[in-house]
This record gives C-alpha cells, sequence and structure tokens, in this order.
C-alpha cells in the first residue's frame, strides 16, 4: 500500500529505556520550581508504587508501549481494592500511604519539622510533601497548631 504509514508499536522493557530530556530548559525550570522530583525515576517509581499497592498482581505490572510519535504507560486497576473516595471521612478505614505513614513518623521525632526538611529526608519535592500533608489534615490525621514558622504538627 502506496502512502500509508504504519506505526510499529514496541512494548518496552523499563531497564532498556534511558532517560533523556527532550527538552533541558523546560526540565531545569521544572526542577528549579521544585515540580520535579528525581529525573529519569519515573518509569521506575510507577513500577514500585504500583508493586505495592494493596491487591497487586503480576499481573497488574504497568505496560509501557513506544510508536515513533507517542510514549504510553498503561497502569491497570485492581478489582480487590476500594475506589478512591470510598472512606473519605472515615479515619480508622483511611489508608495511608508508605510515604504519608514516614511523614507521620518524621514528625512523632520531631513535631517542629519543616515540610523542607522533609522534602530533603524523604528524597521528593517540598510540593509532594504539601500534597501528602494536606491529605493527612484533610483525613483528620494531622493538623497544625501554631503559625506555619513557629507552629507544630500534632498527630490526631
Amino acid at each position: 500500500m502506496q502512502g500509508t504509514l504504519q506505526m510499529q508499536e514496541h512494548y518496552l522493557d523499563i531497564k532498556d529505556v534511558s532517560s533523556e530530556r527532550r527538552n533541558p530548559i523546560l526540565a531545569n525550570v521544572m526542577a528549579q520550581l521544585d515540580y520535579m522530583e528525581k529525573r529519569g525515576s519515573g518509569l521506575t517509581r510507577i513500577c514500585n508504587e504500583t508493586k505495592a499497592l494493596e491487591g497487586y498482581k503480576d499481573e497488574l505490572k504497568p505496560i509501557f508501549k513506544s510508536s515513533p510519535t507517542q510514549f504510553q504507560t498503561i497502569i491497570f486497576a485492581s478489582t480487590d481494592t476500594p475506589n478512591v473516595g470510598d472512606n473519605v471521612g472515615d479515619v480508622s478505614e483511611t489508608k495511608l500511604t508508605e510515604r504519608q505513614q514516614k511523614i507521620l513518623n518524621l514528625i512523632k521525632e520531631s513535631p517542629t519539622i519543616t515540610g523542607r526538611q522533609m522534602s530533603e529526608i524523604l528524597s521528593v519535592s517540598q510540593r509532594t510533601i504539601e500534597r501528602d500533608i494536606s491529605a493527612l489534615q484533610k483525613n483528620g490525621v494531622l493538623k497544625r497548631e501554631g503559625k506555619d514558622n513557629d507552629g507544630k504538627w500534632v498527630i490526631m
């Protein structure tokens, strides 16, 4: 067939995918704004975070596909786990992520710890810590007493 461009898809093993910044200027700006965590760690983190989920099975392993014009990540949902938001407001049933548990442990050790200190210890962006803290506060697990610069965290 003349004039027909055939797109070939390739399934990829993440060990064979190199980390290249297609736009180094944008990547540097995002890193400086603290919107990017670790360069080149995304695919491995997707696999590790998925594997750590309750109800994970090998058949739910993420799939990475590539064609000449796109890169695709397919993440499967487990039918064994509740839907997101099913337990909102029920603190006794709230499932904490591993990082949220680490944040609570850091706060137990030092109730005056800052978000920046937590981000450095846990090797994630300060924005990621802010999102986790916000979720912990929304679920009634954590609250802040005092002002931002001289207050302390209280675990409920």
